[in-house]
């Protein structure tokens, strides 16, 4: 790590003098948050004002995000000083996200990050709205529920590899905002077999998320999963409909295209990761 005296851990004492670089996505009470709920991760050089940025990845705590960086002669340092305090944390993993910010390749190269996900967006404009499914029944989650909530988190972490796994915390900060909308799909006996959530916005609307139970998949629970949220968001009033996958789940892809959602490459990411520990034990 570099020496303490030139790259330290940022306090709010230190963010008066805190210059944010020019198009930063973050206010000063931003970083303060992020300062008093993520100690130690965020980092700057006093002498020349240089800082990184970061905090939980998704509310995952084993997971950190490189949210911001500057600039400078002091770059790749001040990442590998995020590397080394995240380490010390026992954190397993630093992730850097291209949806906001795009770095060269070598910026990833020279910082020991590696090409964890490619993501794909997809719109759709929705012309008629198609008749509601057949077999499951829709359920809205309450997020006062702990039961329901439970069965919400247990099909989530059996639908999504590791990397994509909502915690708690996600779940409870992503249904309190009054936009979105959770609903969990059961078989007649109450089985819980898919989840969807979505987001409605004005004249359109997000499927931020679709999963079906692995023991579950392969019996058109996806479609009809798909086929609820896209109603749901009708109802509220959507005309265009978006939503982003994983280049490498050919399965949820092929299910989208055949919906009627077309790719927008242009406004496709990738999302870089650095690992902390070893990937087998994560």
């Amino acid at each position: 790590m570099v020496e303490s005296t030139l790259i330290v851990p940022l306090a709010l004492d230190d963010l008066p003098r805190l210059r944010l670089k020019w198009g930063s996505r973050y206010s000063v009470e931003e970083v303060a948050e992020l300062v008093r709920d993520a100690p130690g991760l965020s980092l700057w050089a006093p002498a020349t004002g240089e800082y990184v940025l970061a905090g939980p990845w998704r509310h995952r705590e084993e997971i950190v995000a490189l949210l911001e960086v500057t600039s400078g002669g002091l770059t790749y340092q001040l990442i590998d000083a995020l590397a080394d305090v995240a380490t010390a944390q026992g954190k397993q993993l630093l992730v850097s996200a291209q949806q906001y910010e795009r770095r060269p390749p070598v910026f990833y190269e020279r910082t020991g990050f590696e090409l964890l996900e490619e993501i794909l967006v997809y719109e759709m404009v929705l012309y008629t709205v198609p008749p509601g499914p057949s077999r499951l029944r829709f359920e809205r989650v309450d997020a006062d529920d702990p039961f329901t909530l439970g069965e919400l988190l247990d099909l989530d972490h059996e639908a999504f590899d590791w990397l994509w796994w909502n915690s708690l915390e996600e779940f409870d900060e992503y249904m309190s905002d009054p936009r979105v909308d959770v609903y969990l799909g059961r078989e007649r006996d109450g089985t819980p077999v898919s989840y969807v959530g979505v987001t409605r916005l004005r004249g359109w609307g997000h499927l931020d998320r679709l999963a079906v139970s692995p023991l579950y998949q392969g019996r058109g629970y996806g479609y009809e999963s798909l086929v609820w949220a896209v109603r749901v968001l009708a109802a509220r009033g959507a005309h265009r409909i978006a939503l982003s996958t994983q280049a490498s789940n050919q399965r949820s892809r092929r299910l989208y295209e055949r919906f009627g959602f077309r790719r927008v490459p242009e406004l496709d990411y990738q999302i870089y990761g650095r690992w902390l520990a070893d990937p087998l034990e994560a």
